[in-house]
């Protein structure tokens, strides 16, 4: 991607993304200035949080979909709020919607232009997402761990020369962990749920033992490599 297509993509991407930023403050903006008045307590917050309108499940969509598009655009606070705002199962909604939709996006955009990775301390694993003995289940893997950047995940679905209906289905299963952890967090953070904070922290162990996964599959090639050598 030649730079002048990178900086125009990703400046209209990031205006796009204050608007809507903006637009979602301004439909809370009198629901939090008056709970950080202490005009009522936390279960009226809640009430009014959720009952703020239904155009607001198409506000964060748009921003974790467009947040998920552009490179290094952090959009856990964002998919955390689906949490605090919509509550469990709405929050996952929104986020698997919008994490979806935005790496859809990039492999799109990506696939269009010329392309030409920069070495980083992340790309062996990105190496080891496409060599493993299941591309596609490597592929979901890379999407469900936050720690590893998506632009590389990104990259590594478009090198697999998958269809799009394979890359489309590694993406939706790879949101589905993630979108869990951020919207069960939020929501706990705001009723004070312990039980759902330990079952958020479990999930969270378990997407960074998805390395595990990544590196055992990796030493299962390499010595059938070396088996054929010999």
């Amino acid at each position: 991607m030649k730079l002048w297509h990178k900086v125009t993509l990703t400046t209209l991407g990031i205006l796009i993304l204050i608007g809507l930023c903006f637009a979602i403050w301004n439909s809370y903006r009198e629901v939090i200035e008056r709970f950080a008045a202490y005009a009522f307590d936390r279960q009226t917050l809640i009430n009014l949080l959720r009952h703020q309108g239904k155009h607001n499940v198409i506000l964060f969509i748009a921003v974790i979909a467009i947040g998920s598009a552009i490179p290094g655009m952090p959009i856990a606070a964002v998919a955390v709020l689906t949490g605090v705002c919509f509550g469990n199962w709405t929050g996952v909604f929104i986020n698997i919607i919008g994490i979806f939709l935005g790496n859809l996006l990039a492999v799109y955009i990506l696939g269009k232009f010329p392309h030409k990775v920069k070495p980083s301390k992340f790309r062996p694993i990105a190496d080891h997402l496409k060599n493993m003995n299941h591309p596609r289940l490597g592929l979901s893997i890379g999407y469900a761990v936050p720690m590893l950047p998506t632009l590389l995940v990104n990259y590594a679905a478009i090198e697999m020369h998958m269809s799009l209906r394979n890359k489309a289905l590694c993406i939706f299963i790879g949101s589905i962990p993630v979108s869990f952890l951020y919207a069960f967090g939020g929501n706990a953070l705001l009723l004070g749920n312990t039980k759902t904070v330990i079952t958020t922290l479990i999930l969270i162990v378990l997407l960074f033992s998805l390395y595990e996964i990544i590196r055992r599959d990796q030493r299962i090639i390499k010595s059938k490599l070396q088996e054929n050598a010999e």
